[in-house]
């Protein structure tokens, strides 16, 4: 799992290093908005737990999480207000 603004060149490092004859296939997910990409990879890394992957992502602490659930929910709870106002 990885990020990479390079894909022909991620995979082609694969078919190269450490990984090499260990895979035959993979995934892109393509995301548009790139504000929770690190937070969906480490997500992805955790539940998946693919096997050769040496780095792992840190998975935010309950308060933490509140706390950044709370900020998103406002910033909707922001756009829907606007949204209302501009359909009076």
């Amino acid at each position: 799992m990885g990020l990479t603004k390079n894909l022909w060149g991620r995979v082609r490092g694969h078919l190269r290093d450490r990984h090499k004859n260990k895979w035959d296939r993979f995934i892109i997910f393509l995301i548009k908005r790139v504000k929770h990409l690190k937070d969906i990879e480490t997500l992805l890394q955790q539940v998946a737990e693919p096997p050769g992957n040496r780095v792992r992502g840190k998975v935010p602490r309950d308060s933490d999480l509140n706390r950044l659930l709370r900020e998103e929910l406002r910033s909707h709870e922001k756009a829907i207000t606007k949204l209302r106002r501009a359909f009076r």
